[in-house]
């Protein structure tokens, strides 16, 4: 099969000396058909390991195949893990894989014990005790077996193991779900759940941060290697709490990264790199990736300095509230100067007196609504007093008569 190199065959371990051992562990990917998982033994030989299921076929994996071993115990974890990063994939069942894993599950282990131990429902603190020693008796128990393989490969091909770091781990998702990816000495691993997610930190060169922006809640990480003709690897949805704790582990690292608010086309990019490369890097390289950053850092001042000017466009609050202020003082005086002035009227600024002015206003007292009603009044008593005196004459002159 393509890409498949065969390999050396597996030296035991002579009879008078015994390999180390890892008891009632499991495989992964898995070996057997359907879903039942095979558990078997693991012993370390002369230069490789053999898995010896209990139930099904064995698998060997040489120690100058094996690219990078890692070790991460149970704290904080379910399942305490030894995984192995190939250089050339082996054929397991009918499929080349490049990871191989094997695991034991403390938490199933766990409940098994608890049930073993009492037909009722363990206390809980008794239960948290009993969890916690399983899982140093384990984490005990596999680094062992670690440093046997070490100290047994030392003189020969050395294999050594890195243990992540999960403090300087974040989450992000490489393949289709949010996982915890934890850098190691040498890598950068997601080993808890399949697919696993295995890069080198020394085939990278380049690292881009893809839609940072201050409003969104999550950015892209973008892995350029050495050699071109591979695939970027991405891992997308990183928080952006994460960003710094990122660009820190970098720098410790050595290694370059830039920043950007867009999505690039990473496969138009590689392939016209691929076409030409002394041209790519005659134009400049990876600077577009720098200018980029540069543009979007200078867009994004200009947008807050757009911000911060439209308020002094129509004012700026102070200046808003201080001229409408005085605007507001210089209106009502002017008004009330207004009313002022039209109270006192025109004759004023004529120059008349105060004696005029009074004689006027006594005069205006006479001008009153009721003025006409008087008058009738007056009219109606004067005619009857006429009526009166025109009567008085006539009986006069009748008595006369």
């Amino acid at each position: 099969m393509e890409g498949i190199v065969e390999q050396a065959t597996l030296q035991l371990m002579p009879h008078s000396k015994s390999p180390p051992k890892l008891k009632d562990v499991y495989i992964r990917p898995n070996i057997t058909a359907g879903k039942t998982r095979s558990q078997g033994v693991l012993e370390a030989h002369m230069n490789g390991f053999r898995f010896t299921a209990y139930r099904g076929p064995t698998v060997d994996v040489l120690y100058n195949n094996i690219k990078h071993a890692f070790f991460q115990p149970c704290d904080n974890e379910m399942i305490l893990v030894l995984h192995f990063h190939l250089k050339n994939p082996i054929l397991l069942g009918k499929k080349k894989q490049q990871e191989i894993q094997f695991y034991t599950e403390v938490g199933e282990i766990a409940t098994d014990l608890g049930h073993r131990h009492s037909m009722h429902d363990r206390d809980d603190l008794a239960a948290e005790q009993a969890e916690r020693e399983l899982r140093s008796k384990l984490n005990h128990a596999f680094d062992s077996f670690r440093k046997k393989v070490e100290t047994l490969t030392s003189n020969r091909q050395q294999l050594e193991f890195d243990v992540p770091f999960r403090d300087l781990g974040f989450h992000g998702v490489p393949v289709r779900s949010s996982v915890l990816l934890q850098p190691t000495t040498h890598c950068l691993v997601h080993l808890t759940e399949s697919p696993f997610f295995v890069i080198t930190l020394d085939e990278i060169e380049l690292v881009h941060f893809e839609r940072v922006q201050f409003h969104l809640k999550n950015f892209d990480i973008v892995f350029v290697f050495k050699d071109y003709s591979r695939k970027v690897a991405m891992v997308s949805s990183v928080p952006m709490t994460s960003l710094d704790a990122v660009r820190e582990w970098l720098d410790s690292c050595d290694i370059k990264y830039t920043e950007g608010i867009q999505s690039l086309n990473w496969a138009k990019i590689m392939k016209t790199i691929n076409e030409d490369p002394d041209d790519f890097f005659e134009n400049g390289g990876w600077s577009f990736l720098t200018m980029e950053s540069s543009s979007d850092e200078g867009e994004q001042e200009d947008d807050e300095d757009g911000q911060q000017y439209e308020p002094s466009a129509s004012g700026s609050g102070e200046d808003f509230q201080g001229s409408s202020s005085e605007d507001y003082d210089s209106m009502s005086e002017v008004d009330e100067e207004s009313d002022y002035e039209g109270e006192l009227g025109s004759d004023e600024s004529e120059g008349k007196d105060w004696d005029e002015l009074e004689k006027e206003a006594k005069d205006a007292d006479f001008v009153k609504p009721g003025w006409e009603l008087d008058d009738r009044i007056d009219d109606r008593k004067k005619s009857s007093r006429k009526r009166q005196s025109s009567s008085s004459q006539r009986s006069g002159n009748k008595r006369r008569k």
